[in-house]
């Protein structure tokens, strides 16, 4: 019997009523949800930290770290020129960014 006395109420005051019940959360910046580093360094700080007539330093000619040293270290590809195959296939292939 009470739902048939009951009905529900969708009109004006039902909205006004349920917005000043309901709080929505407060409006952030745009935050990450992930906290970034501290010390984050682009493309032109990592290649400015690149010396290419740096020996190796002697705290590296440890035993430990004789199976991974070279005594001419790679310089970093940004700074090496593609070759002619591919630089072709760069013009072939699709660009994706």
């Amino acid at each position: 019997r009470m739902a048939e006395t009951q009905t529900l109420n969708f009109g004006p005051e039902w909205l006004v009523y349920s917005s000043s019940v309901a709080t929505s959360p407060p409006l952030s910046p745009a935050m990450p949800k992930y906290k970034l580093a501290d010390y984050r360094y682009g493309r032109e700080e990592m290649l400015a930290l690149y010396v290419k007539d740096r020996e190796i330093p002697v705290d590296l000619h440890d035993k430990d770290f004789l199976p991974i040293l070279q005594e001419e270290p790679l310089p970093p590809l940004a700074l090496v020129a593609f070759t002619e195959e591919e630089q072709r296939r760069r013009r072939v292939l699709p660009k994706k960014f």
